[in-house]
């Protein structure tokens, strides 16, 4: 604001507003009455879309040394609620009003100097909170803008939501840092986003791969989205037949983003190829140096949210040959399949390979006390015609036994597929 008042840093789209950044300030600062009865180090937590409002609130808690806990649009109050609660907020934005939770135990292992707290899923049914200083954000929003080549000019197209480990790093912290605008979207169908990226120029758009399927069946111009630089997938796994489709479309290629909300960004495909072919994640991310031990992967960089800066994931992976991360399953996951070892991932991996699959999920299942892996494929070909595929790719025992096979698989709020709803379905 200092740099460049004046200059446009927030649109909304749906309404047609710019905010120039001298205006954002002023919006946060209309939050500082409210915010004054808190103490440093307190914990609000908000429920708010996309927006000018999302940033002013998160802007006027840092302002005042408070943490951040961002909670999905789509949460019920009731949830809202629960989840404050359980993760120690001292009061709760909703609807436009604050409202107290009440005084809130101390606990000697919170962390004071927290800004912000991810909330991500957990091994259980209760949500993982993952608590990040601001050293933490700020060093991921910049080995993201550093190794995606995202520039103050750029502007960067918010339809991800901003609370996520993926819209802080790619969105919030390179508006905070160098002034990048965004362009903002809480709903929308797609057509409107093609509409809006062209409209407003926008150079970068961080997406998830259901809404990039989507886009890439869309009729029109091959030029629809000529702005664009680059389009950034992540949330969840991007198959090669998406990655095709919106190149054979747009002209784009697709860059895979991978990452978690304890280590930020991990590992990113600079030039696009990885991600049509499906090979792997792409190479780490500038700043960050990720190791592979017993195909154990750590991630170590200044913006861990862990001790000592770097944290062990729940992934396996290995290198290829190109110095790419490739992944292959998550531990605990792994079945005994006829008294041989197979990973649900590696099955998941070669499914989405197959030409006009654009997802796939395999999990683990039991049938009259036996392992047995169950499939579901999003595809326009028949059962008989995948698994005639599958088969020539991999022996008979990793073959799944339980199959489910349609157009569109369900999918929850953050675009990744349902995968307590797709275990109802084999």
């Amino acid at each position: 604001m200092r740099r460049q008042r004046n200059k446009v840093v927030l649109i909304d789209a749906a309404k047609d507003v710019s905010w120039t950044a001298h205006a954002l300030t002023e919006a946060s600062l209309g939050f500082s009455g409210h915010l004054r009865s808190h103490r440093a180090g307190e914990r609000i937590a908000f429920r708010l879309p996309n927006g000018p409002e999302w940033f002013a609130l998160f802007l006027a808690l840092q302002r005042a040394g408070l943490a951040a806990i961002p909670l999905d649009g789509g949460l019920p109050a009731e949830g809202c609620v629960v989840i404050a609660r359980r993760l120690g907020a001292r009061s709760l934005y909703l609807d436009g009003e604050f409202q107290s939770l009440g005084i809130m135990p101390a606990s000697p292992s919170r962390n004071q100097r927290c800004c912000c707290i991810k909330i991500t899923s957990g091994t259980g049914a209760l949500p993982k909170a993952v608590e990040c200083r601001a050293e933490h954000l700020l060093a991921d929003g910049r080995n993201v803008s550093r190794t995606m080549g995202i520039r103050a000019n750029d502007r960067n197209l918010a339809v991800i939501p901003l609370g996520h480990s993926y819209g802080l790093g790619n969105l919030v912290m390179p508006l905070i840092l160098q002034g990048t605008a965004i362009v903002c979207a809480a709903d929308y169908v797609p057509r409107q986003l093609v509409e809006w990226i062209g409209r407003y120029h926008v150079t970068i758009f961080p997406a998830v791969p259901a809404l990039l399927r989507a886009l890439a069946a869309l009729p029109g111009e091959r030029n629809a989205l000529a702005s664009l630089r680059t389009v950034i997938s992540a949330g969840a796994p991007l198959t090669p037949a998406v990655a095709q489709a919106f190149f054979a479309r747009y002209g784009l290629k697709i860059h895979n983003f991978y990452g978690s909300s304890e280590t930020g960004g991990i590992c990113y495909d600079r030039t696009g190829s990885a991600s049509l072919t499906g090979r792997s994640v792409g190479q780490p991310l500038a700043g960050v140096s990720v190791t592979v031990k017993a195909r154990r992967i750590t991630v170590a960089s200044e913006a861990v949210a862990a001790p000592a800066g770097q944290y062990r994931l729940g992934d396996f992976g290995e290198w290829n040959g190109r110095g790419e991360l490739v992944l292959l399953g998550r531990s605990g996951q792994g079945a005994n399949i006829g008294g041989k070892k197979v990973h649900p991932l590696e099955v998941e991996r070669v499914l989405r390979s197959l030409p006009g699959v654009t997802d796939a999920a395999v999990w683990l299942g039991r049938s009259q006390g036996r392992d047995l892996l169950a499939a579901a494929v999003e595809t326009v070909h028949s059962r008989a015609e995948i698994e005639h595929a599958l088969a020539v790719r991999l022996p008979a025992w990793k073959l799944p036994k339980a199959w489910f096979i349609a157009r569109d698989l369900p999918r929850t709020a953050r675009g990744k597929l349902d995968r307590a709803a797709l275990t109802q379905t084999t």
